[in-house]
């Protein structure tokens, strides 16, 4: 009616079963009379769960009621041309904090105005998040060398802190001043790694992950160069506090020759925590997958014997949307499926921690990652992720549900509340007979009716059973201090033109190595990241397949392989060798280029181990 002010908005403030819902109907303006709205409330399968009226008198703008008692669940309000979208919570919280298995992405510098921030850390707290894995941009925190402006990022952080998060900070590509075309992304001089790592540290996140992705980026990087990167800034951290954060290796994104080198350079033995991403295969028909990276870098940790938890720091569904546009009721619940399935199989591999990409809105390229619709409304997967989180508890897997019909998977979890709690799924409907002495519950949380047989579907279930008392949990693995040899990082370096080809397509076959004429020349590059000055040999191991190296004239005590330097406390220094392909060296065949050195007490520096071939 003209001159009569419309709905503008409904919403539902957070809360948890068995406190009040209260439905918050606002206009645009005042009214000019008693506004009558009827509204309907309906589940996430669109099930009407509830109806009402409400009337806003004359002159106001607004009006709350209180809506009947729900049980846990996304909710669905709408009224006149008006949708709301609310999440009632588990009664029970979840826990939170470092302990958790749970984490998301959120990348708040980018996708929070600052303005949300407080209000949507306490969202992730409440739906059971105890990680969160942020970052900020290195060239905006250290806009020139030696000169640091944190001071957002570190209200952020004490900002999510605040609401009982555990914060795992991300490493961005180095600032331009600190490249050059040769070591681009990563700085040319890897003191500013370990300066920058340190600065980071002392703000006292939970963990720092060296790098995000750095196998599949756009640049000319290696996964020696990196691995050069990697100790000096681990060595950063490790150096900021008696009791420094973890150390958390860069998200590789799949595994290949880029992860192999790194790992071949004796990485593990600076880290705290095995990290890696993985989604499900996109052009793969029907609802996501869970991806197979998981197996492959079990098996590649065992294969390394890296004794360290792993943690898959990227987990997430590519569910297409246009900008501008909210998901499909179908894909809102197959996000929230796969939330539930990727978190419980990620556990059951044998992953520490999983972190869902991402919380906050996300739309990029064509697709839509977030738990929180385009307004920061949540959608399904956010109460999924809420009620898998209140019923896993400790989520410490025990191992398969046994004796379960064909067609059903399950899972069975020691919740550290002396229960156990079983998650099934199956791809076609199928009747489970028998739920034991247990409570069943969907996949938002709502306890279904005792005593009646319930169907295992594509929406997982949870059964609930008393059992034996936890498990005392396992002592974590000492942290050791890191040897003054481990405190020397060796660097191979190339010029530009010597620059591995194929680098701006993560999965460019081979050859992967630096790319060589017969005769090049080139440095390692010795730094010394201890605080005090230690003589260091440096030895050129044999290449063999027709190559060759040799140490060049102009060092003291060398030999035709080894040089020997002496290198001050924080000091770098380049010694430089010739390498020379015979002319039975193959060409574009990859070889590996190894580098050791021992300190005069003959203990062993970890070795830098590229590739080359003969162009």
């Amino acid at each position: 009616m003209e001159g009569h002010p419309a709905l503008r908005e409904l919403s539902v403030p957070r809360h948890r079963a068995g406190e009040p819902a209260r439905l918050r109907l606002a206009l645009d303006g005042h009214a000019t009379r008693a506004y009558r709205v009827r509204y309907t409330v309906s589940d996430h399968h669109g099930r009407q769960a509830t109806t009402g009226q409400a009337t806003i008198p004359a002159g106001d703008a607004g009006t709350t009621v209180t809506l009947p008692d729900l049980p846990p669940g996304h909710y669905l309000v709408r009224a006149d041309d008006v949708t709301g979208r609310f999440a009632r919570l588990p009664a029970r919280p979840a826990v939170t904090g470092p302990t958790s298995c749970f984490g998301v992405n959120v990348w708040a510098s980018s996708l929070v105005p600052p303005s949300r921030l407080a209000d949507f850390a306490a969202a992730l707290r409440d739906m059971g998040a105890g990680w969160v894995r942020d970052g900020q941009s290195w060239p905006a925190a250290e806009p020139a060398p030696g000169v640091y402006d944190t001071a957002q990022h570190d209200r952020r952080t004490r900002t999510l802190r605040a609401h009982g998060l555990a914060v795992l900070d991300v490493l961005s590509p180095a600032p331009e001043w600190a490249m050059t075309d040769a070591s681009l992304p990563l700085p040319a001089d890897l003191r500013h790694a370990y300066r920058y790592a340190r600065r980071l540290a002392a703000a006292a996140p939970e963990a720092l992950q060296l790098s995000n992705e750095p196998d599949v980026d756009t640049t000319r990087s290696t996964g020696d160069a990196h691995a050069a990167f990697v100790k000096a800034a681990a060595l950063g951290i490790k150096d900021a506090a008696p009791e420094p954060c973890l150390v958390v290796l860069p998200g590789i994104a799949q595994t290949g020759p880029f992860q192999d080198l790194m790992l071949a350079n004796d990485v593990v033995r600076y880290a705290d925590v095995w990290a890696f991403h993985g989604y499900p295969d996109p052009t793969e028909p029907g609802e996501p997958s869970f991806p197979g990276a998981v197996a492959e870098q079990h098996e590649l940790a065992r294969r390394h014997q890296a004794d360290l938890p792993l943690w898959m720091t990227e987990c997430g569904a590519f569910q297409k949307a246009r900008p501008g546009e909210d998901l499909t009721p179908g894909q809102e619940i197959a996000q929230a499926r796969y939330v539930v399935r990727s978190m419980v199989e990620g556990l059951a591999a044998g992953n520490d921690r999983q972190f869902w990409f991402a919380g906050p809105p996300l739309h990029d390229d064509g697709v839509y990652f977030g738990l929180l619709d385009r307004d920061f409304r949540p959608l399904p997967a956010y109460s999924a992720f809420a009620a898998l989180t209140s019923l896993l508890g400790a989520a410490h897997f025990t191992g398969p549900a046994p004796r379960l019909p064909g067609g059903v998977r399950g899972f069975d979890f020691d919740s550290g509340r002396g229960e156990r709690v079983t998650v099934v799924w199956a791809q076609r409907p199928v009747r489970l007979d028998r739920c034991g002495t247990g409570a069943a519950y969907d996949m938002m949380g709502r306890r279904l009716p005792a005593g009646r047989p319930v169907t295992a579907s594509r929406d997982p279930l949870y059964i609930v059973t008393p059992a034996d008392p936890p498990t005392p949990p396992a002592t974590t693995r000492p942290r050791a201090r890191l040897s003054p040899a481990e405190h020397i990082v060796l660097a191979q370096r190339f010029s530009a033109r010597d620059a591995a080809p194929g680098k701006n397509d993560g999965d460019a076959p081979p050859p992967h190595g630096y790319r060589l004429g017969r005769r090049t020349r080139m440095t390692v590059d010795v730094y010394n990241f201890g605080d005090t000055a230690h003589h260091v040999t440096v030895v050129a191991r044999p290449v063999g397949g027709g190559w060759t190296v040799r140490a060049e004239p102009g060092r003291a005590e060398q030999g035709r392989e080894a040089t020997r330097i002496r290198v001050p406390a924080g000091g770098r220094i380049g010694v430089n060798f010739t390498v020379r392909a015979q002319s039975s060296a193959p060409r574009r065949t990859d070889r590996r280029l190894a580098f050791g050195a021992t300190l005069d007490d003959h203990s062993e520096v970890p070795t830098s181990v590229a590739l080359i071939h003969l162009k």
